[in-house]
């Protein structure tokens, strides 16, 4: 749901998506590659949460080689929208087979091939369409998730050259720690040995990828020895964090930021359970804000007990459970707090700011987590670009 003005909603909640910031981040990520190395922006998840339609058109704007996302579905919304960029289906058929392979070729999405077995329905649903189809391999070099693992490969490039309608255009895998070098470098050894391999069966293929956001704002495993092209994944930095990065440093900007409104103010004398369940008991008299977000927006139930807002430019508590739809801030502390007086769950107010690697710590998760989670019913405000 996208909305220009938040004096149309009606609840007083919803997501700021800074477009300049997702600019300047590419920029980060991009001006940093080595020549011949280019990005292809991962916009699986609604863009993480972002809205993968805006996003993907500004960033195809800014020269993106290609998008990917992780389903045929997800693929389908972005070519509807108007995308004429390459956009890589990750996650392939899925066990799906053929109607999967006829929306991919139809709709001109870029399928992984993770096994195969998914070759030759492919191969037979790209030649009643009569097209020539590129197809990325991946191949499973550590993570043990997607991917043809290095010991069935030959196989899977027999079937391959049999093809006369697909061709193997990339090859691809897939970092388990790209923080730990150590891991990543065997990874990295076994994926130049199956390129060996393939080179040998297939001849030279034009495009390899390896490095996700982390690798990438690393400058690590960006590179392929002797080949075309190389490319880049970024998603998460893209989006504002990154583990090698604290997100106050300046290097990335975040780009999501959650805003609501005190809706109601009610005071109750020490003594008074609140919200369910009464885990929070107020010791004091106490003066309450009512904000109109909760676990069906996304904002973490699990946050319960740590989390804290911004009202008036100062941090406060959030009391007793998250619930559907609401959550209970004690305002006591805040002279003049009033009804409509604006509430930032994430981001900046003033001096004070909550970034997305504190509010995924308050709920013990991850930032990944809490972008993704962010729903459907919060509406999207676009700003800059």
């Amino acid at each position: 749901m996208i909305h220009d003005n938040i004096e149309h909603l009606f609840r007083p909640t919803w997501a700021t998506i800074d477009l300049d910031a997702i600019q300047y981040n590419y920029d980060v990520i991009a001006d940093g590659l080595p020549k011949g190395v280019h990005v292809m922006a991962m916009v699986k998840a609604d863009a993480y949460g972002h809205g993968a339609v805006p996003v993907a058109r500004l960033l195809e704007k800014s020269g993106v080689k290609g998008f990917g996302v992780a389903t045929v579905e997800e693929g389908v919304e972005l070519r509807s929208s108007g995308l004429s960029s390459q956009i890589i289906v990750m996650g392939g058929l899925m066990g799906v087979g053929s109607p999967a392979s006829q929306k991919m070729i139809e709709m001109n999405l870029t399928p992984v091939i993770h096994s195969e077995d998914v070759i030759e329905s492919l191969e037979t649903c790209a030649a009643e369409k009569g097209k020539r189809t590129a197809v990325h391999l991946k191949i499973d070099t550590g993570m043990s998730r997607l991917g043809i693992r290095p010991e069935s490969l030959v196989r899977a490039l027999a079937k391959l050259k049999e093809c006369k309608n697909l061709y193997l255009e990339g090859v691809m895998t897939h970092l388990a720690e790209a923080s730990e070098d150590c891991i990543s470098d065997q990874q990295f050894q076994i994926f130049l040995e199956c390129k060996l391999q393939i080179e040998k069966e297939l001849g030279p293929i034009d495009i390899w990828h390896v490095a996700n956001s982390e690798a990438a704002i690393r400058h690590k495993y960006v590179e392929v020895p002797n080949v075309k092209e190389c490319w880049v994944r970024p998603g998460l930095s893209l989006y504002g964090e990154c583990e090698s990065f604290d997100p106050l440093d300046g290097k990335l900007k975040p780009v999501m930021g959650l805003n609501s409104k005190a809706v109601l103010i009610k005071r109750i004398p020490a003594g008074t359970r609140v919200s369910y369940c009464g885990i929070f008991q107020a010791k004091r008299d106490t003066k309450l804000a009512i904000v109109p977000i909760g676990y069906a927006d996304g904002y973490p139930w699990s946050s319960t007990g740590s989390a804290q807002v911004l009202i008036r430019g100062k941090r406060v508590p959030v009391v007793g459970r998250v619930t559907m739809d609401m959550i209970i801030v004690d305002v006591t502390d805040i002279k003049d707090v009033e009804v409509n007086d604006e509430v930032v769950l994430l981001g900046r107010q003033g001096n004070e700011f909550i970034s997305l690697r504190e509010m995924s710590e308050w709920a013990t998760t991850i930032p990944y987590e809490i972008l993704c989670g962010i729903s459907k019913r919060m509406p999207r405000v676009y700003r800059g670009l």
